[in-house]
């Protein structure tokens, strides 16, 4: 397929949002029977301890009040905002719209918000999948949130599976492609897989991690294999750890790693002559590397000689826009004071940032979030307009200067000049250089550097 050529329709399975609005006008209905509800389904869940069950009350009224405050961010947009996925970084809140949408899909109580349409763009027309919403009342919603109160207020944790000693081998001329924060199913993740999957040559797909809503087994099923880039046998695919996945235990990431992923674990290493790439989970332990994962990482750099290293991972060690990593600065402190890092590629932010070298740390940051989560543009000087363009961000105490990657996101039709765009990386390693191209969902270079 060549650049510029429309893409074939996606299944519309996993497209399915959770609109703010319905679910304000469900509690409104009746609060006192959601309360019931509530108190009904944490009292089966701790099972008689009373000090548990107030925190899982107390958690619920966190949740809500997250879910009010995104709400009213998404409400300022008007009509255009109806139609969007959006979630709050809030594990509960996160795994209530799961539970809404797993059981009002199965209950067909399902409408469309948004139908399937060929856009255009700048760089050629492409296409986006239809979003579906759930409708149900408050009857719908109390009656779920017992039939499942383990989901909302206590899921299980995944079992942890330690990694491989020893990296795997890749290509000396090894060609990657990586993208962060796709697993929704929407706007340009579609767009995204079809491009990976016509490439030419790609010896390695990679996701650095979340599946929305909450990363539970269905959304796993639908959002992330069921969307994956369908690319010929000896392609190797690989997928990280996030933070969404782990917000409902992490059953469905861990069982696709092996029933799909055939990947040894959720952390992982692979190298060729020149280049040792190490891949972390940062969500196992929420935004942070326990001392088994470190002594692992370290023991795989150890024995890498004078290969580069390249780190991957789904939280960021530092932002000139979201939270710090102040847990992942202390866990590869060591690795960090010897400047032995030569690039790191995280998501969890929904953009496309690229860093400076760290004044201190000497290794390249980038930011790669912005594979298919609809994030709202940032509100910086210059930004805003109509094209894609990049922003120069000064350097700050907390992270060194950066670019960011501006302008509308044509796969979101109803309101395309609200969101920032959406886009992978196509790594390309030529002996003891790496090159990196970001590129638009229909697979448009829109810049080509060294790293």
């Amino acid at each position: 397929m060549s650049a510029g050529q429309p893409m074939a329709p996606q299944s519309t399975i996993g497209q399915t949002v959770v609109p703010y609005a319905s679910f304000q006008e469900a509690f409104q209905q009746d609060p006192g029977q959601l309360h019931d509800a509530v108190q009904a389904a944490t009292a089966k869940v701790a099972a008689g301890d009373a000090a548990a069950q107030q925190q899982m009350i107390a958690a619920w009224h966190d949740a809500m009040g997250q879910l009010t405050k995104s709400a009213k961010q998404v409400a300022a947009m008007g009509s255009q905002g109806a139609a969007i996925l959006h979630t709050p970084q809030n594990d509960l809140a996160s795994r209530v719209q799961t539970l809404l949408a797993k059981q009002a899909t199965a209950a067909g109580q399902v409408g469309t918000l948004q139908p399937a349409e060929i856009v255009q763009t700048p760089t050629g027309e492409s296409f986006a999948p239809s979003v579906l919403f759930v409708k149900f009342d408050n009857d719908d919603l109390a009656g779920w949130l017992q039939m499942a109160p383990e989901l909302i207020f206590k899921p299980p944790k995944a079992a942890w599976i330690d990694p491989p000693p020893v990296p795997q081998t890749i290509a000396d001329d090894a060609q990657i492609a990586v993208f962060g924060d796709w697993g929704t199913g929407l706007y340009g993740a579609p767009a995204i897989a079809q491009t990976i999957s016509s490439l030419d040559r790609c010896d390695v797909v990679l996701h650095v991690g979340d599946t929305y809503y909450s990363g539970e087994e269905s959304e796993v099923h639908d959002r992330l294999v069921g969307g994956w880039p369908k690319r010929p046998g000896g392609t190797l695919n690989r997928s990280l750890n996030g933070n969404h996945e782990m917000y409902s235990g992490g059953a469905g990431y861990f069982q696709a790693l092996g029933d799909f992923f055939q990947q040894p674990a959720s952390c992982f290493a692979m190298q060729n002559s020149n280049w040792i790439l190490v891949c972390l989970d940062t969500a196992y332990v929420d935004f942070d590397l326990d001392a088994k994962q470190v002594a692992w990482l370290k023991s795989i750099v150890a024995a890498a000689g004078t290969r580069k290293l390249v780190l991957f991972s789904h939280h960021q060690p530092f932002s000139q826009l979201d939270d710090q990593g102040p847990k992942l600065q202390v866990a590869l402190a060591d690795l960090l004071k010897q400047q032995r890092i030569h690039a790191w590629f995280w998501g969890h932010e929904h953009r496309l940032v690229l860093y400076d070298p760290h004044p201190l740390w000497g290794f390249k940051g980038r930011c790669i979030g912005h594979g298919g989560f609809p994030s709202f543009r940032d509100d910086l000087p210059d930004a805003h307009g109509n094209l894609y363009q990049w922003l120069i961000l000064p350097p700050q105490p907390q992270a060194p200067g950066a670019r960011l990657l501006d302008g509308p996101n044509f796969w979101i039709p109803q309101a395309p000049e609200s969101f920032s765009p959406h886009g992978y990386v196509f790594l390309q390693f030529d002996g003891a250089t790496l090159w990196e191209t970001y590129r638009t969902p229909n697979n448009i270079g829109l810049l080509k550097q060294q790293v």
